[in-house]
């Protein structure tokens, strides 16, 4: 039997009782020109819908293209000079390297939808920031900011993964110098959060400035295994899966689960852990521009051999 209808297979016994197509979420962030590598998810989640579909089981594959997280690294291939007063600032907000599109993370995320098309998976996209700006995650991120200190018990005990008591899950971009990463949270008053732009990681300087912003709306993005749960519920997703490395016992997986469970009140979705495709031994990395890119190599293969590759196993 195909991998993907014994997927299915197992998947259809937890249909829904009001009869709704079952959703099928993947994502990527836009932190550069993705890798094949990160193929391999979009594969597999696109694989199971189409065997979901095949087997009388109607299944809806959207994708996400996160523009929401901090340019934390310049790719090689990417000149250092231009981009590094861009380094910590949310990708959105980071020019494009080509003229013609958006921002950084509409650049990469319109050449990663022509990799999936051209090995014939089909998606509906949307990006982070259109999630969180519709205000359907607001009610996530109330409940984990009022309930941050299950969440810092969560993480101890999951991932042993210690916060001080004042840390809050999530991340808000710092009103004077634009910076994501540098700008630190917490106390949150039931309508704003306090931020200090005074973390320096990975020598990308902070600025010093302080104040209050809403997090709603679009003005804060919760940490990503945080996240990760928020959007089970917010999406709707009924199967979605990870990398092996996830997947582990006290993975990110792991903690979103429980994150789900016991502060979202949800199901988390069916799993369905995978392989990696591996340059050296090694995972390859977007942000650092290691690996054969997705694009390269679909140009490199016909389609339909480029496909068999990515769902061979």
């Amino acid at each position: 039997m195909f991998w993907a209808d014994r997927i299915a297979d197992q998947i259809r016994e937890r249909k829904p009782k009001d009869g709704k197509a079952f959703l099928v979420r993947d994502e990527k962030t836009m932190s550069g020109r993705p890798h094949v590598g990160s193929m391999r998810s979009v594969a597999v989640h696109g694989t199971v819908t189409e065997a979901l579909n095949d087997l009388g089981a109607s299944a809806h594959f959207v994708f996400e293209l996160n523009d929401f997280d901090p340019l934390d690294s310049i790719p090689g291939f990417l000149p250092e000079e231009k981009f590094k007063e861009y380094l910590g600032k949310p990708l959105f907000t980071v020019p494009s390297p080509e003229p013609g599109f958006a921002n950084y993370a509409e650049f990469f995320g319109q050449e990663y939808i022509g990799v999936h098309k051209k090995a014939g998976f089909v998606a509906e996209y949307y990006r982070a920031t259109e999630l969180y700006r519709s205000g359907k995650m607001d009610s996530y991120i109330k409940t984990a900011l009022t309930r941050a200190a299950d969440v810092r018990r969560i993480l101890k005990e999951i991932s042993g993964s210690e916060k001080d008591d004042t840390w809050l899950p999530i991340s808000v971009v710092c009103e004077k110098c634009g910076k994501m990463m540098t700008a630190r949270t917490y106390d949150f008053d039931g309508e704003t959060v306090a931020y200090a732009c005074d973390k320096n990681p990975d020598d990308i300087k902070s600025c010093g400035h302080s104040g209050r912003v809403s997090p709603f709306g679009g003005g804060g993005k919760l940490f990503w295994k945080i996240d990760w749960a928020a959007k089970w519920g917010a999406v709707g997703v009924d199967v979605e899966g990870g990398g092996k490395d996830h997947s582990t016992k006290g993975g990110a997986r792991d903690v979103a689960n429980h994150i789900a469970k016991e502060i979202f009140n949800i199901e988390p979705p069916f799993d369905t852990p995978y392989e990696f495709f591996l340059i050296g031994g090694k995972k390859m990395s977007t942000s650092k521009g290691r690996g054969v890119s997705a694009n390269g190599m679909s140009e490199l293969f016909p389609s339909q051999v480029f496909r068999l590759v990515l769902i061979g196993k």
